[in-house]
């Protein structure tokens, strides 16, 4: 036999073997599909044909929402103490970080020309009374006429509201806490001249603080005052610091789709500082949500589909997924409670093709294989 002759001959016994593999291989998945593999014609199995499936009930289930998201911490009240008059620091009694009550002396500015002033201003009302009373008894007795005791009255009034300017100028000298705090960083030290404008230090009120977060507009309903805030940080390692939501943004952003929240969390340790970086867990109320195994979702580009038996026929229905937990998801759609989804046999099952189950267990799980 030529060379030739004997590599045609190889050639045709190759493709011989081929086409019989391939024809085996064709008849083994018909018989697996006829006979179902093990486990066929149990409980909810049958005898007649279709794609071999398995499934789960889908289950009514109480769950909570939970919130993830990250914060910037806030003072309760936060100043800048800036002065509104020029002249030049003479005292500065506090230190920095250095817990203040309302209305205690922060800076204390030269005084001496105001303080000269304010005795003039108070010997020129003086002056005023008297007179005014000089003139208001001789008008008792007509001996004045009573334009001049109008005028007595007149130069009295402007003399005292001369007094409560020179008083305000003198107040104005003294920088005062305007709410209980700690004082922070100073800018200028005494000696200093400053004009007015300038920033002497900062005032935060940290007996409470606000973390200031966003919440996806889709758990709007459940944002409600009083609910709980775990919040962390990296500076305090696993501590965990509880707050509670004390109130919510009348708008939602159209751009990121959120809402604004804020948490207050007691801080009588002094340990959170204004902006800081918290990460903030939030659980909200418990519900009602239909959920389905995590094995009955099928993805499919952007989209979540799940398949329904009814009357052993599949039903292919999209859902929107929320929730999991315990292996299991939660289903947004025409998927009900009790319904029976595919949880196996998933690739082979076609919408409106025919089913066969496999076994189930009375609760609707998988049974054990």
């Amino acid at each position: 036999m030529q060379p030739p002759l004997r590599w045609l001959v190889q050639l045709l016994l190759v493709a011989v073997i081929a086409g019989l593999a391939a024809m085996g291989w064709v008849w083994l998945q018909q018989q697996e599909e006829e006979s179902g593999g093990p486990g066929a014609g149990g409980p909810g199995g049958g005898d007649g044909g279709g794609t071999p499936v398995q499934v789960a009930h889908a289950e009514r289930r109480a769950v909570q929402d939970e919130v993830q998201a990250v914060g910037t911490l806030l003072a309760r009240e936060s100043v800048e103490i800036v002065t509104e008059v020029a002249g030049r620091i003479v005292e500065a009694p506090v230190r920095e970080g250095q817990q203040v009550e309302q209305g205690e002396p922060l800076f204390i500015l030269d005084q001496v020309r105001e303080r000269a002033d304010l005795r003039e201003a108070i010997a020129e009302r003086d002056d005023a009374r008297s007179k005014y009373r000089r003139a208001a008894a001789l008008y008792e007795n007509r001996d004045v006429p009573e334009s001049e005791v109008d005028e007595r009255r007149a130069a009295l009034e402007v003399a005292e509201a001369r007094v409560e300017v020179a008083e305000s100028r003198v107040r104005d000298r003294t920088i005062r806490a305007p709410f209980d705090g700690v004082v922070g960083l100073r800018e200028v030290s005494p000696g200093a001249y400053v004009e007015p404008g300038t920033e002497l230090t900062t005032l935060d009120d940290l007996s409470v603080v606000r973390l200031d977060f966003a919440v996806p507009e889709r758990f709007l309903a459940g944002l409600v005052p009083g609910l709980t805030v775990e919040a962390r940080s990296l500076g305090f390692g696993d501590r965990v610091f509880e707050g509670t939501v004390t109130r919510t943004g009348s708008r939602v952003d159209p751009i990121t789709r959120t809402v604004r929240v804020q948490a207050e969390f007691d801080n009588e340790e002094r340990r959170l500082r204004a902006g800081m970086f918290l990460t903030a867990r939030l659980v909200l109320e418990e519900r009602e949500a239909v959920m389905v195994p995590e094995e009955a979702l099928l993805q499919e580009g952007r989209g979540s589909f799940v398949f329904v038996i009814e009357d052993a026929t599949a039903r292919r229905l999209e859902v929107s997924t929320g929730r999991r937990m315990d292996g299991r998801v939660e289903v947004v759609g025409d998927v009900e409670h009790g319904d029976r989804v595919v949880v196996r046999g998933l690739q082979r099952v076609r919408d409106g093709r025919e089913v066969r189950l496999l076994e189930e267990d009375a609760d609707g799980d998988l049974a054990a294989r």
